[in-house]
């Protein structure tokens, strides 16, 4: 089936078409993409949900579903039925390129989905921005957050927090084993101690204040009734946050405010928000690292022999150290690719875009399945593998279709944060001794499953045997 589109632009080809997905299509990407993606939590996870889509093995049959639009239309983007209007289709990868390589005043990311996602929970944060208001609010988040900088400046003091905060899920109960609920809490930790400062160590009435904001805002506002309840909830987390503000930290993110470029749209106290959203991805992929390397043997004696080497020479939970663990890093970039915390990135046009001479009006979202790229089979020959080694050849970093955490002007400006904050996490359970990992299928001898589900899953470490205990089992 084919689209057309007119445009009065005289510089602009009249009639170029663009190919268009029938009903069937239509409903099947609703069934097996959408749908699942929306009811898993689209700001804030549902376990109970995400157990349920990972049963129903959701992951590859929405594979299943890009492939056969790709074979019935072609590399080109398809125009679909999106969650909020017409929505181009990226199923090809040097398209995904072109979008996120592309400006965001041409492909914004101001959607419909996140302007009503986050109104409830901080409307005036970077990502539910666009024009100067964006411009204002992305330098103050690239300045605090140190973007693109391999080692952000407080980096010393971090990686002592997230070492602290691993360590403590050591002894008997990461022997019985730890479940999700484990890691969530100690990462709601070291944002709090990181993003807000000492004091705000112990202040878990925030997190479940901001927690609840974030499951209200996967509704997108269609709960109507609870808008108010939903704003007194903000006004309390807000009022506790302003505590730590007043009183900044200079070991911590808020004491970096006053240094940063600002101006009257940057809403400083709003960016705060989205760190600890992000931060939830973080944990994500650390998990996720940490399954794979408890279910591959070699990647895990590569990645010990690293981070004792580095902790030989330098000293554990150091700048320095961290600097030499390249690979540990890459374990945690490869679980994000293989598990895309965030499965799709959503961009609106605000002018016409070409796509290989076919036209697209401004005005319309774009839709970059970025887990299907990363898993697509059919391009990419480690799609199925826990593959750490492609990004340290350059392979996967210079794919642009693999964005576990987008790409370009809307890559996010504390990506090198977390990546630190993962690898210190990581390194430190791997000092702590051997790892196990139950409740999940992983093996290096089979593909692996398209859909991580936690529901069950429980990370053990179990402290290596000293020289003289072993002598003694001997």
């Amino acid at each position: 089936m084919i689209h057309l589109y007119s445009t009065t632009d005289a510089g602009t080809e009249l009639g170029t078409a663009l190919p268009t997905a029938s009903a069937g299509e239509n409903l099947r990407l609703a069934v097996t993409y959408l749908l699942p993606n929306y009811l898993k939590g689209v700001f804030r996870g549902r376990p109970r949900v995400a157990a349920l889509v990972a049963r129903l093995d959701a992951g590859r049959h929405a594979v299943d579903t890009m492939r056969r639009m790709r074979r019935a239309h072609g590399r080109g983007p398809v125009m679909v039925r999106g969650t909020s209007g017409p929505t181009l289709l990226v199923l090809d990868a040097e398209d995904a390129r072109q979008v996120l390589a592309g400006p965001v005043e041409v492909y914004a990311v101001d959607t419909w989905e996140k302007v009503t996602g986050f109104a409830g929970v901080q409307p005036d944060a970077l990502v539910a921005s666009h024009g100067g208001q964006r411009a204002v609010r992305r330098a103050f988040n690239d300045s605090v957050l140190d973007a693109g900088c391999p080692v952000h400046r407080l980096a010393d003091h971090f990686l002592r927090v997230v070492g602290e905060e691993a360590a403590a899920l050591l002894g008997p109960r990461a022997l019985a084993g730890l479940d999700t609920a484990a890691f969530r809490e100690r990462f709601d930790r070291v944002g709090r101690r990181c993003f807000l400062g000492e004091a705000a160590a112990d202040d878990e009435e925030f997190s479940l204040l901001l927690g609840e904001l974030l499951a209200e805002a996967n509704w997108m506002g269609a709960r109507r009734w609870r808008a108010a309840r939903a704003r007194r909830v903000r006004r309390r987390m807000m009022q506790r946050q302003a505590r730590y503000l007043a009183e900044a930290d200079p070991r911590a993110l808020t004491g970096l405010f006053g240094g940063a470029p600002r101006g009257p749209e940057t809403a400083p106290e709003a960016q705060v928000s989205h760190w600890f959203m992000a931060l939830a991805v973080v944990q994500a992929a650390t998990v996720q690292a940490l399954a794979l390397l408890a279910t591959h043997p070699r990647h895990h004696e590569r990645a010990l022999a690293e981070v004792e080497a580095a902790d030989r020479k330098h000293g554990p939970r150091t700048v320095a150290g961290f600097c030499d663990m390249p690979y540990v890093r890459a374990c945690v970039q490869d679980a994000a690719r293989l598990w895309a915390p965030v499965p799709s990135l959503m961009r609106r046009t605000t002018a016409e875009t070409r796509w290989r001479g076919a036209v697209a009006p401004g005005g319309i979202n774009i839709l970059v399945p970025a887990g299907f790229h990363a898993r697509d089979g059919e391009r990419i020959d480690y799609a199925h593998r826990f593959a750490p080694e492609k990004w340290l050849d350059g392979t996967a970093e210079n794919d642009w279709a693999i964005s576990p955490f987008s790409r370009g002007e809307a890559q996010c400006s504390g990506t090198e944060l977390g990546l630190q904050l993962a690898t210190g996490f990581v390194a430190e359970l791997l000092r702590g001794g051997e790892l196990a990992v139950s409740g999940v299928r992983l093996s290096p001898s089979r593909p692996l499953p398209l859909t991580f589900d936690t529901t069950h899953l429980r990370i053990g470490v179990r402290a290596a045997a000293r020289p003289d205990e072993e002598r003694e089992d001997a």
